[in-house]
């Protein structure tokens, strides 16, 4: 039976007070129950490289960053740093270092993991409040969506992070999670506060082309509190984008022709407050992160159509803020994570 190993980053709660691990059936689509897996209070938002994974924390009223061992039957991190106030809300790393973005204290912080202890090696603020909200890159160049100063921030990394320009957004649009395409050449960005996906020609940042600009929900939609789409991830073959949006809960299907993207179906998400939500490398399932109701959803995709299909289970995942799936497919015998 092959199953592939995921982990849940949480907003911290009774019910949540850290993160959970659980493993997926890919021959049924069904999720096993998600287990404790490391006590990380805060820690909602992850990223998983090399077998680590690198999370927010918060302890004794300081925040930073930790790194934990997947491979280590025990839960204490390899290391930590905590020179912030209020933990991160995006997290990303490569070999060397963890960059993550704070959204209330408007700044990136980047941590050198080289040693046995990750150290902060460099702070870009931006601004207090500034909404930072993730981090993307490209070539040599780092994008900084800042929702709430309705502009992308680019920096360039070669020139140690000097500033090299932005992409500016119209107010109340709210830039907040993109994607490049292998390439490079188009960037997928959608908006939390108009509800947009925006696709832009990119050549360098003094060459950033708006192609489309397309809503992703039915004009005149409404609901309280309002919509605010979150989460965008791009198919394997590049084909189609899944864009996730909380309290009208749904996750909204996006065929691509070169620089035109054109919704071709909206399903529900399978629960309530859809935060974050992964693709299966082999492009079979779509697993939605439903934070306050109905839990992590794994879902059935048709990758010929990228279709969304039917619910093939769904498990309690209270507080789940983000979900990452290992890449290594792992036999499993006795059903257990």
């Amino acid at each position: 039976m092959q199953k592939l190993i995921g982990y849940i980053g949480t907003y911290e709660s009774p019910a949540s007070p850290g993160i959970d691990c659980f493993s997926l059936d890919l021959e049924t689509g069904r999720l096993s129950a998600p287990q404790r897996r490391f006590a990380v209070p805060d820690s909602k938002y992850l990223s998983l490289f090399d077998g680590v994974l690198a999370a927010p924390v918060r302890r004794d009223g300081r925040a930073g960053i930790c790194l934990l061992d997947i491979d280590s039957p025990g839960d204490s991190p390899l290391g930590e740093c905590l020179p912030e106030q209020s933990p991160a809300c995006f997290v990303t790393q490569d070999e060397r270092y963890v960059y993550t973005a704070n959204y209330h204290e408007g700044n990136v912080l980047v941590y050198d993991k080289s040693g046995k202890t990750p150290r902060l090696a460099r702070t870009i603020s931006i601004a207090p409040g500034a909404g930072c909200h993730q981090i993307l890159f490209t070539g040599d160049y780092m994008l900084v969506p800042c929702l709430l100063l309705d502009r992308v921030n680019i920096y360039d990394r070669s020139q140690n992070f000097a500033e090299a320009g932005a992409i500016p957004f119209e107010p109340g649009t709210g830039p907040r999670h993109g994607v490049f395409d292998r390439a490079g050449s188009r960037l997928f960005l959608v908006s939390e506060l108009s509800n947009e996906l925006f696709v832009y020609e990119w050549t360098d940042p003094t060459s950033v082309r708006l192609r489309g600009r397309t809503p992703i929900l039915p004009q005149n939609f409404t609901s309280d509190p309002a919509p605010a789409s979150a989460a965008i991830r791009l198919s394997a073959d590049q084909r189609f984008l899944y864009v996730s949006t909380r309290f009208a809960d749904v996750i909204t299907v996006f065929a691509l022709d070169g620089f035109q993207a054109a919704p071709i179906q909206q399903v529900g998400s399978g629960g309530v407050h859809p935060r974050d939500f992964v693709l299966t490398p082999d492009g079979n399932y779509l697993l939605a992160a439903n934070r306050t109701q109905g839990g992590l959803a794994c879902f059935r995709l048709d990758p010929e159509s990228g279709k969304i299909g039917a619910l093939c289970s769904s498990v309690p995942a209270p507080e789940a803020v983000s979900v990452v799936l290992a890449q290594d497919k792992r036999r499993n015998t006795t059903g257990a994570v």
